[in-house]
């Protein structure tokens, strides 16, 4: 009788209001790997791509200031990456602990449709946000112009298509990068949102 007094004891301290609650393991939330169209999403170090995705420097602010995005959690974060289909690009997916609101980060994005990225020499960022998606979720087409631009030289480009949702402090980022100008394709567009699709259902399921 004395052990199952214990037992109880310890199950009621367990249960008390206001204990922390252990958050759940994003590894199980990362998007299948099997959802990438192209071939399989490997997973990499959050940390490698994070940078790349979030568009928040790691040891600078962008310029303006206010177009520094909110930091997020690298120590969670899990990235998988893929080929991106014909235009030569890459898939990625992450997932990952966000430090603002879902509303604040969708300001941000259509407060800041150019700005240059900090860190780097001259790298300027244009965002278009496409048409209205579901509630908690945008859809933008980035252009990276990687150095001044002259009558006589256009510097390197990268264009991305990016699709980010997100549910309490978890948040989605889908992007389709590839060099050069153009528009991906309706069956690579198909493909990256088909990977947003999957990649919302194992971050957001309960």
């Amino acid at each position: 009788m004395a052990a199952v007094a214990v037992v109880a004891a310890v199950l009621a301290a367990c249960s008390v209001p206001g204990e922390p609650v252990r958050e759940v393991d994003l590894a199980v939330k990362a998007a299948p790997s099997d959802a990438f169209q192209y071939g399989p999403g490997l997973s990499v170090p959050a940390t490698s791509v994070l940078t790349d995705v979030t568009l928040r420097p790691q040891r600078a602010e962008n310029n303006p200031r206010e177009c520094t995005p909110a930091p997020v959690d690298p120590s969670t974060a899990q990235a998988r990456v893929g080929p991106g289909g014909p235009a030569g690009g890459t898939l990625t997916a992450v997932v990952v602990r966000a430090s603002d609101t879902f509303d604040e980060f969708v300001a941000q994005v259509k407060r800041c449709a150019e700005f240059t990225l900090g860190g780097t020499v001259g790298t300027t960022v244009s965002t278009r946000v496409d048409a209205e998606e579901p509630a908690g979720t945008i859809a933008m087409e980035r252009r990276l112009l990687m150095g001044p631009q002259s009558p006589e030289s256009t510097p390197p480009t990268t264009s991305i298509t990016e699709f980010v949702a997100q549910q309490g402090d978890i948040r989605v980022y889908v992007q389709n990068r590839r060099s050069g100008e153009a528009a991906l394709g309706a069956e690579e567009l198909e493909a990256t949102r088909k990977l947003f699709a999957a990649a919302q259902a194992s971050a957001f399921a309960s």
